[in-house]
């Protein structure tokens, strides 16, 4: 893994925070609460004004892998390809299974 993967991570799930969030209807407010962070900070990163750190990005990452409207999404985006995404254990394999069982339970499929 270098820091070039991790950085490419890092803007993928920053340029697209605005879009994720409207797939599952969540507020600036609401994703800071799942990864620990605050309004602010989300803010920040939607503007690019702020870099993620990576414990919040895997906690973001991992959120919205876990949901299958977003895994989808993030899958065309080609997140899963990422070597780095790849070492926290999501790859293209686990998200189609992750969209097909819903494992979350949400009937977002």
């Amino acid at each position: 893994m270098t820091d070039n993967e991790i950085k490419n991570c890092v803007t993928l799930i920053c340029e697209n925070l605005p879009v994720l969030r409207e797939i599952l209807n969540l507020k600036q407010a609401e994703v800071a609460g799942i990864c620990g962070t605050s309004r602010q900070q989300i803010i920040k990163f939607e503007h690019k004004a702020a870099k993620l750190t990576k414990s919040i990005l895997i906690a973001l990452i991992s959120y919205f892998s876990l949901r299958p409207k977003t895994a989808r999404f993030l899958s065309m985006q080609g997140l899963y390809k990422n070597k780095f995404v790849q070492d926290i254990g999501f790859n293209d394999q686990i998200i189609a299974y992750v969209i097909e069982n819903d494992i979350n339970g949400t009937g977002e499929k």
